[in-house]
This record gives C-alpha cells, sequence and structure tokens, in this order.
C-alpha cells in the first residue's frame, strides 16, 4: 500500500467489523501523535514543534496548524454520535467510514512516510473512535489555565456541534436563564468562553486517561516557560528525536506575555468567568477563586 494514497478495501468486500477497514486501510501508516486541547490554549506553538521535529502534521491547515480534513469528521462524529459512541463502534456505519478514510487521505497528501499526526482542539471529542482505527495512536492534551483561556473569544454555541462542545448536548436553546444567541454570548463572552474551557479540558482528560499510558498532558504555561525542557521531554516520550539547536531557535521566539493575562481584567469580569471555572480550575490545579482575585489585585 502505498503511502500517499490508503486504500479502501470495502469497496471489494464489506467489513469484516464496524472500523476493520479503516484500521487496516491505515495500518501501514503507523499510529499517529494526535494533539488537542480547549481552542486559544497556544497548540500552534506544539504543533509548529512537531513539524519541525519530523512529524507530518496534515496537508492541509489554516493558519492556527488545525488540520481542516480532520475537522469535518470530527464535526460529523459529533453531531451525529457523541457522547455516546457506543451504538456507532457495534454497529459501524460504511459511509462515515469512507468518509474517514477520505478525509485522511487528503491529511496525509503529500506524506512520504515516517511519523505523522495532526493538531485539532475538538479532536478529544471523538477519541473513543480514533481508539478503533488506532489502537497505539498517542495523546497530547495541551492544558491552559481557563482564567487566561476565558477572555479569548471563540465561537458562541449557535449549532449543533458547538452545543455539544460546550453543554454535551445540542438540545438546549437557554443557558443560565439566557437564550443560545449572539448578543448574550457578546455581552457575557467571559461566562461562556469559562463553560466551553471547563467542559473541553474535562472531557479530555476523561478520554484521554481512557488511552492509559498513550496520554499525556502537557500545560502551556510549563511550555512557555521551559520550552527547551518541556518540549524536549515531550518528543522524548513520544519516541521522536530532539533537535536541541531547533528547541533553542523556537524557545528564543516564544513569549511569556499571555501567561496570567486574566490579572489585566476587571473584578466583574473575572468574577463572571469565575461562576463557571470553579470547581474545574482547582482539579486541573490553578488554584480557586480566592487565588484569582488575590493575584489579579
Amino acid at each position: 500500500m502505498s503511502a500517499a494514497s490508503p486504500a479502501r478495501p470495502w469497496q471489494a468486500a464489506p467489513p469484516a467489523a464496524p472500523f476493520a477497514a479503516v484500521r487496516e486501510a491505515m495500518a501501514g501508516f503507523g499510529p499517529p501523535i494526535v494533539v488537542f486541547n480547549k481552542s486559544h490554549s497556544g497548540s500552534r506553538l506544539l504543533a509548529r514543534m512537531l513539524e519541525r521535529s519530523g512529524v507530518y502534521m496534515g496537508a492541509d491547515r489554516n493558519i492556527e496548524e488545525d488540520a481542516l480534513p480532520i475537522l469535518s469528521i470530527v464535526q460529523r462524529l459529533v453531531v451525529g454520535h457523541y457522547p455516546d459512541y457506543r451504538p456507532l463502534l457495534a454497529q459501524g456505519d460504511p459511509d462515515l467510514e469512507a468518509a474517514i478514510l477520505d478525509a485522511l487521505a487528503a491529511h496525509l497528501r503529500g506524506f512520504t512516510g515516517g511519523r505523522w499526526g495532526w493538531k485539532l482542539c475538538e479532536t478529544a471529542y471523538i477519541l473513543p473512535v480514533l481508539d478503533a482505527i488506532f489502537p497505539q495512536a498517542r495523546y497530547v492534551h495541551l492544558i491552559r489555565d481557563g482564567r487566561d483561556v476565558a477572555f479569548s473569544n471563540h465561537v458562541w454555541p449557535r449549532s449543533p456541534f458547538w452545543k455539544k462542545v460546550y453543554f454535551d448536548t445540542a438540545d438546549i436553546g437557554f443557558w443560565r436563564g439566557m437564550p443560545l444567541a449572539s448578543i448574550p454570548y457578546k455581552l457575557l463572552a467571559p461566562l461562556y468562553n469559562a463553560r466551553h474551557w471547563a467542559n473541553s479540558v474535562t472531557v479530555g482528560r476523561r478520554t484521554g486517561r481512557a488511552m492509559g499510558a498513550r496520554y499525556a498532558e502537557i500545560r502551556y504555561e510549563d511550555l512557555v516557560t521551559d520550552f527547551v525542557g518541556t518540549a524536549a521531554r515531550l518528543l522524548a516520550s513520544l519516541g521522536v528525536p530532539a533537535d536541541r539547536a531547533m528547541l533553542d531557535s523556537m524557545a528564543a521566539e516564544v513569549s511569556r506575555d499571555k501567561v496570567g493575562k486574566f490579572r489585566r481584567r476587571s473584578a466583574f469580569q473575572r468574577w463572571l468567568a469565575m461562576l463557571e471555572l470553579r470547581p474545574t480550575l482547582a482539579e486541573f490545579g490553578y488554584g480557586g477563586e480566592a487565588e484569582s482575585d488575590r493575584r489579579a489585585s
């Protein structure tokens, strides 16, 4: 099988089991390295570091280094099946499996061999399906202080996909007594962003830990304050050779200015974010409301 052109064996015969054909078609490529995170957590830096270390990160990416062919599959899986993938994994879906393989072929266009992977924030929401296809895949979850992420606006929950990303369900029209609409989001963005962060990191850790030793968590704050050491340790755990000169070069470009940016926000804005961040902040080791208020004063 050519590394640049995955086969579609079910065209000749139906797969023996759900996702077996995709798994077999992709077996020759080796396990991917998958990076996911809550958006605006700094994963672009991590993706570029992996690429410069020789990991193929995809042919079609946006400015944030998100793998666009993979996004189409994540959206389809989340809208159609998340949060319970058990029926899909038991019964399969030939059309979906064909679409997954087509997306992977588009992602791997130009791939000539070696390690490969992708970065896409919402990949956390489809890990059970990925595990059925890539039983040896490695997962890297980049986590950033939710108090900082709450002040980076994203997409408000306007569609079934985004509703599930925020709330784990598309069957929701109101939240905290407000309609899910653009005006409430614009007025109270830190509150919504905090909800997005809390659900994303919780889902990422829960689904990631189910993968055992193949799952790793990296803190954005560690990455930017000790880029070389943090990156080198991650690469070693992934079995990817570290180029110290390259890491040193990247480290010179890394900024720490956005760590703790929440402290520059008003007391009201911080209070608004903390309505949703508590208690998830403490669970992820970032302290609670008292610490936030004390440091921000």
